[in-house]
């Protein structure tokens, strides 16, 4: 199952370019039976990513937009008349969200509360109370996305908190990647899952052990109370499975401090505070990938400023990245033998090594037109 989930991640990652973060946390999402929210404008894939991953598991897929019009029968279906005649209120379910396996519910906080407060117990317990008996549902995982944050966060505050992971999603920014997507073609290879090795992935992902990373939340709890940011006692239980989820996506029978990196999109309540979770996190999990982060953020303005250059300033803004670029490449060369001196994972040392290398070449070709 870890194959053909690696194979799922690796083509949607082709597919949909800066988006490696979203595309994992959609699969532990999955996996973790956890709802995932997408905050970003319309055009950054957000739909397209939820349908291509509902496709490939072979469910039914609800999609609807929302609008402070909307309706309990636009998700959950007309009154049925008949049963209106036997006294009975209840409701025709058929190709409506209590039937699907994966929804996404497109500008989700424009509806109005009552509604979205109606969906509580189909998205936390998996029930739908049609004519009031309550119904399975088979919600794999739902989808929300807007371009904005609830107004009023207490009186939606519990519909926010169903969202184990949040994302902040954006267009394409780096422009050999744009250039990719314009080129690219819908083709290629498309691993799919029964829903019994889906069914089986999860229980192998329930089953990991979280001993070891246990003395870790509880340090990120504490961290977290001491800058203020509220995290419920619920969205902690529900990081343990994120952490589950993202330890058997990495191959692991039993998380470690390295798989605590996906508690960057759960943690947050307000998108200015996701710098701040990440350092936190680097730096409780491991203090060297802090640093690499500290770094990749350094390369990164370098290189913007270089290939977003002008004409005539390009060669010599392109010098003094290439420099740089080149002491952060050192920088991050050195991190590395630190960690696996200390024996430590350098997995994500060596990403941010990687990228940064490709920005340089990038750099150099386009302000001083030489190949490396």
């Amino acid at each position: 199952m870890r194959y053909k989930f690696a194979a799922i991640e690796a083509e949607l990652n082709q597919a949909y370019l800066e988006r490696r973060e979203v595309v994992r946390g959609l699969l532990v999402g999955l996996l973790a039976r956890q709802h995932v929210l997408l905050l970003g404008p319309p055009g950054t894939a957000k739909s397209a990513l939820a349908e291509d991953i509902c496709s490939r598991i072979g469910g039914i897929y609800f999609r609807w937009l929302l609008a402070r019009t909307s309706t309990p029968e636009e998700l959950f279906g007309p009154v049925s008349l008949k049963a209106l005649e036997q006294d009975s209120y209840r409701r025709v379910t058929a190709g409506k969200l209590p039937e699907a396996t994966i929804a996404f519910l497109d500008e989700i906080w424009k509806c109005n509360s009552a509604v979205l407060n109606s969906l509580l117990s189909v998205l936390n317990e998996r029930l739908f109370f049609n004519d009031g008996q309550p119904a399975p549902v088979p919600l794999q995982m739902a989808v929300g996305a807007s371009n904005e944050l609830p107004e009023d966060r207490e009186e939606l505050g519990a519909l926010w908190d169903r969202f184990g992971l949040r994302y902040v999603v954006g267009y394409i920014k780096n422009p050999a990647a744009f250039e990719a997507m314009l080129k690219g073609s819908n083709g290629g290879a498309r691993t799919s899952l029964t829903p019994e090795e889906l069914a089986q992935a999860q229980a192998e992902a329930a089953a990991v052990k979280v001993e070891k990373v246990i003395p870790f939340i509880l340090t990120l709890r504490q961290k977290m109370a001491e800058e203020n940011i509220a995290v419920s006692d619920r969205r902690w239980k529900m990081a343990l499975d994120l952490v589950r989820a993202n330890a058997w996506l990495n191959g692991w029978n039993e998380a470690d401090a390295n798989d605590l990196d996906v508690l960057a999109a759960a943690l947050w309540q307000d998108p200015e505070q996701i710098p701040l979770v990440r350092r936190i996190i680097a730096s409780v999990a491991n203090p060297l990938d802090q640093e690499a982060v500290d770094l990749l953020d350094q390369a990164m303005e370098v290189w913007q400023e270089a290939v977003q250059a002008p004409e005539d300033k390009a060669t010599a803004l392109g010098a003094e990245a290439n420099a740089k670029l080149k002491k952060i490449t050192k920088q991050l060369e050195g991190l590395r033998a630190e960690a696996r001196e200390k024996g430590r994972d350098a997995t994500r040392i060596e990403e941010t090594l990687a990228q940064v290398i490709a920005w340089n070449r990038e750099v150099v070709a386009k302000c001083l037109g030489i190949q490396i």
